[in-house]
Parts: C-alpha cells; structure tokens; sequence
C-alpha cells in the first residue's frame, strides 16, 4: 500500500481561499489520492473539513457565497470597543450547508484542528482537536473555536474551557501529523515567510505551496470581497499547478519557477480585467434592452 502524505492548511482568514485553488490543482494532478491525514488552523481548519467532506466544486461554491456580511454579521450595536462585536451566525450556516458530516465522521484518517486554549491574558496552551468520530456539535463548536479572531469574536467555550483561534498559537499545524507518524506532507501557507515553520522537521519530505505575490497581512485576512476571493483561489490553482508539476519532474530551479510565476501572475491579472469587461459589458447590455423594451423597440 502506497504511503499516506499529511496535508496541512494554514491560517489567514479571507486568504483561505487560496487553498481552495491549490487543491483544485491536486485534484488535477492526481495527487490527492495520497492525502492521508489533515491539519488546519482557523480558516485553514474549515478547509480541512471540506477537503474531508470530498467535494471540490462545493467547496468552490461555499467560498464563492463568502461574503463580507457571511462572515462579519455584525451587531453594530456591539461595536464599543468590547470583544466579539460579530455573530457568527453566517458563517456557522456556511458550515452547516457545504461541511458533509457524515464524511467528515467516517474519514478514515485524523483530522486535526489547532485551537489556543486561553490561560490568561494573552496567554495561550495550543491544543490539536480531533474533529472525525465527533458529534456535529462537537465539531461545529471546534471550528467556532479554531477560527475566534481575537476582537471580532467572543471565546468559544468547549466542556467550559475558552478558547480562541487556533492560529494565535500555530498557524501552521505540522506537529498533530508528525506526532501520528507522517514523514511525508502536503503544506499550504498563505503566507510567504511561513517556510520557517518547515525548518522544525528537517527529517520531513514537504511539498509546499506557498504565494507567488503577497495576499497581504490582515488587510487581506479580512477581505471576504468577491473579488479578492477569486484572486485568491486563481493563484493557489496556478501556484499549485506549478508547483507540483516540479515536485513530480524534479525540477524545482528558482529562477525557472520565479520566471513562470510571474507569467502566471500576468494571465491571472488579464483573467480578471476581462471578466470585469465582461461584466460591466453584460450590465450596459442589460440596461440597453430596458430601454429599448419601454419603447416598444424591437431589433
């Protein structure tokens, strides 16, 4: 039996879709067949369970109903300076209309997610919660937990323990997989400066995918704009494409990737001005025929 890799997603919030689109080249590659266990931290979490629940394109189509409002439902009542001033209602419906429980329940592998359990002010123990052969409950309460932004959300509270995002403690949730035995991983990170965690594992084979072009700090974890969303998942889909294409050649030359990927940036770019040209063509299309259907006017 072919050895089982570990597949690791970070955290970043609205960058989180990234991921979306590196999977969406695993598939595509022939490689997630090989994915044995499954770690993620906060948003990173979310994707974990998504990718157990097997279904890209409902995947896609969650990210794709990620709205700024899904995600901040805001009680504006609440904005005083106090914590937690979003509900989270949006985005738990989110998890109860696109997360396939019963896969998750059944997956025949771990899945982790890192949470920072809270011992006092800004002090955190990091806690890896198994999520498979859980209640729906149990489950939902740890991704509440994994992903509790610090100010945005309150703490979630499990068995009376509060906890927070998991990223404030690892957001790169390595460890959990390397404990159970794997030598072998599949990273995502959505940032570039997180190959470092990497360097704790030297005796780790990694096949990482790490942004080609900076998606930012927390001005891009909290951009849930449609936009940036597809922003995101168009490069971790190249990103991903290119990346694995070396891992399987052998021919991983820098010069040779950093040359593609900045080909690859281009055509992403000129996909999204011509799906804005499309766009804002279709709308002026769309008033146009307004107009001339109130006239009586028929081509």
């Amino acid at each position: 039996m072919e050895e089982k890799w570990g597949l690791v997603f970070g955290g970043g919030g609205a960058k989180g879709a990234y991921e979306i689109g590196v999977w969406q080249a695993m598939k595509e590659r022939g490689i997630c067949d090989r994915v044995g266990g499954i770690s993620g931290a906060s948003i990173g979490a979310l994707n974990a369970v998504l990718f157990a629940s097997g279904n890209l394109d409902q995947a896609i189509d969650a990210w794709k109903h990620v709205k700024l409002l899904t995600v901040f439902d805001t009680e504006w009542s609440m904005i005083d300076g106090i914590e937690g001033f979003a509900l989270r209602d949006g985005m738990m419906n989110l998890i109860r209309d696109y997360v396939n429980y019963d896969k998750v329940y059944n997956y025949p592998y771990s899945i982790f997610c890192s949470l920072a359990r809270i011992l006092g002010n800004n002090e955190y123990e990091c806690e890896y919660a198994k999520v498979n052969k859980v209640s729906k409950e149990r489950l939902e309460q740890v991704l509440a937990a994994s992903s509790a932004m610090p100010v945005v959300y309150e703490t979630v509270l499990i068995d009376g323990i509060p906890y927070r995002d998991g990223g404030l403690c690892d957001n790169v949730p390595i460890k959990p997989l390397y404990d159970e035995g794997y030598r072998k991983m599949i990273l995502v990170g959505l940032k570039q400066n997180q190959k470092k965690y990497e360097e704790k594992y030297p005796d780790v084979e990694f096949w990482s995918v790490y942004p080609s072009y900076s998606l930012g700090e927390l001005d891009g974890t909290l951009n849930f704009r449609p936009s940036f969303i597809s922003f995101c998942m168009k490069l971790g889909y190249r990103d991903g494409l290119r990346m694995f294409e070396a891992y399987q050649s052998g021919n991983v030359s820098k010069e040779v990737l950093d040359l593609q990927a900045q080909i690859d940036y281009d055509r992403i770019m000129a996909e999204i001005r011509y799906e804005k040209l499309e766009k804002t063509v279709n709308s002026d299309f769309n008033k146009l025929n307004k107009i001339l259907d109130k006239y009586g006017v028929d081509f």
